[in-house]
């Protein structure tokens, strides 16, 4: 197989090594709009381009340090820059992996476990990328099956995205509350214990919750 080469690929952990900056800085960056939509999710995480990050000290209110830039990029083997998201090669996480071998994620994992699943081509922001070439010619090697379908799903540009945070809004309309019964007051001598059960069994009976508060 040919030397392995592996794009320039950034995750908020990266921008923020090069910039010197905390990552939730970057996060923010992010939801502010400073950082645009990522180049590329993967696995439903967002990564950008080499030259998409460097573009944001262009107004020169950010500065990259050109030794943590030196250093990022040794920490990629057989790294390249890529320009145009369109020109990435089929990248895969390990959401996407299952796809290729008609498996579940735990299936994957305890391959990766046991040292049977081919190592990441790259690490970004603590989660393992692998080319899907690198995935293809492991599994010929190991001669274990793979799936058309979901090869086709990843090279047609499928990938899991990134999940909504907060609760999915329900498409179905809340029912609107019953109203709160008045309260009532019951005292001696003018109502009976029957009285008071039967207004509590009532309350129960919509759905109501009872709290009993005696008085003097």
């Amino acid at each position: 197989m040919a030397a392995k080469r592996f794009p320039y690929l950034l995750g908020h952990g990266e921008i923020a090594f090069l910039f010197g900056v905390e990552r939730q800085t970057s996060q923010l960056w992010k939801t502010r709009g400073v950082l645009g939509e990522p180049d590329v999710v993967i696995s439903g995480n967002p990564y950008w381009l080499l030259p998409t990050v460097l573009s944001l000290a262009e107004d020169g209110a950010r500065d990259v340090s050109p030794e943590r830039l030196k250093e990022y990029k040794a920490g990629i083997a057989g790294g390249y820059e890529v320009g145009d998201a369109a020109d990435l090669p089929d990248v895969v996480g390990l959401k996407e992996i299952p796809w290729i071998f008609g498996k579940k994620y735990m299936d994957i994992y305890q391959w990766r476990v046991r040292g049977s699943f081919v190592t990441e081509d790259a690490s970004i922001s603590g989660s393992p990328l692998w080319l899907l070439d690198t995935v293809l010619h492991s599994a010929e090697q190991r001669g274990r099956a793979v799936v058309q379908e979901g090869i086709d799903r990843i090279k047609a540009g499928e990938r899991e995205q990134i999940k909504p945070r907060g609760r999915k809004p329900s498409s179905e309309p809340k029912p609107t509350p019953l109203p709160l019964p008045e309260a009532r007051t019951f005292r001696p001598g003018e109502h009976s214990a029957e009285d008071v059960a039967a207004f509590a069994a009532d309350l129960l009976k919509d759905g109501f919750s009872l709290t009993v508060r005696p008085k003097r």
